[in-house]
Order: C-alpha cells, then structure tokens, then sequence
C-alpha cells in the first residue's frame, strides 16, 4: 500500500512539473510610441494617455461606457484633431466600465498610403510607415512574409500573445494592426 502511495505521490508531481512547463510564453509587448507616447497593448487604457493630450473619440455612436466582459472596436484615438489610430478596448470586469478605463487590445493604424502617410509611430523603434516590403524585411528579420501572390499581402511578427500585422495593397502599405489576444467570447457592443 505504501509503495501505490508513493507511485501516486510521484505521479501528482510529475504531472505539475510537466503542466508547469507546458505553460504557454505569453510574449512581450511590442514597443509602441504614438506621437513619442508609448502605448502598451493588453495594458494601457485610453485615460492613461489623457494627460499627453490624446482623447477618445467614437464618432457619434455615444459609447461611454462597455458592459462587463465585453469589447468594442467602435472607438478611435485622437491628438490636436489628428486621428492616429482606431482601438480595441476590452471591458474583461464582472461590471460595468467607462471606455476611459478599458483595455487597448488593438491599435489599429489605417489609410497609411494616404490620409495618415504622415503619423508619428514607432514599432520597436521603427516607424514602419511608407516602407516597401523588402525594407520592412530588413528592419524586422523575423516577420513572417506572406507567400500569396495577389494585391493583398499580410505580413506577421508575432511574439506569444502579441502580433503585428502589416497589410499592403499592390506592393503599397496601407493598414498595420498592432494586437494582444483576448478572449472573443466577451460579447462584442
């Protein structure tokens, strides 16, 4: 009996120890700077960036606050009547909770090739606006290229939890969405 106790004993251990390092990187945020004002994915909440003058701005759909453990990508962030970026925010409390103090789970930056071909970002140090895909190649050596050959070409640097995505159309840059992973059974308002 005691040796069944011991094989159990060491069994239950085992099973930890291998659970325990079966456990899944959770990455490291990408280095973020808008405007030279870092914003942390899957950390920072639009009141955290109010007092270097940016603002949260939902383009009259009067959403002031999300109910509890749900998500919005309804919402945009501005600076000095410059939109740079539309946000994922997530409300992962059991209440309800005013967008300011909501998480940013996505940065989305778009019309790159156009309207917003001037925005000061940085991802890890690189303002990656306007540059072809061989030049973005060469300053992120570990994105993964997109092998299709059409006019849409998605381009990924992932680390655990977190992702970029570099979209371009017809050889041009246009959309780049910086994103931490979420659960997306919070219902979505």
């Amino acid at each position: 009996m005691k040796f069944f106790k011991q094989l159990f004993l060491y069994g239950l251990v085992g099973s930890f120890l291998f659970l325990a390092g079966c456990s899944k990187d959770p990455g490291t945020p990408p280095e973020v700077l808008i405007d030279g004002v870092s914003v942390v994915v899957g950390e920072s909440t639009p009141s955290s960036l109010k007092e270097d003058g940016f603002s949260t701005n939902d383009l009259g759909k009067m959403i002031f606050e999300l109910p509890d453990r749900s998500w919005t990508s309804s919402i945009f962030l501005d600076k000095d009547d410059v939109t740079y970026a539309m946000l994922t925010l997530v409300n992962d409390s059991k209440e309800k909770q005013l967008v300011a103090f909501c998480i940013i789970e996505e940065l989305g930056f778009y019309a790159l090739d156009d309207a917003n071909k001037d925005l000061n970002i940085t991802i890890n140090g690189v303002n990656p606006i306007g540059k072809t895909e061989d030049e973005l190649k060469e300053l992120y050596p570990e994105l993964e290229l997109d092998d299709d050959e059409g006019d849409y070409r998605f381009h990924y640097l992932r680390n655990g939890d977190y992702s970029i995505c570099f979209q371009y159309s017809k050889g041009v840059m246009t959309d780049i969405d910086v994103a931490h992973s979420f659960s997306k059974s919070y219902q979505s308002k």
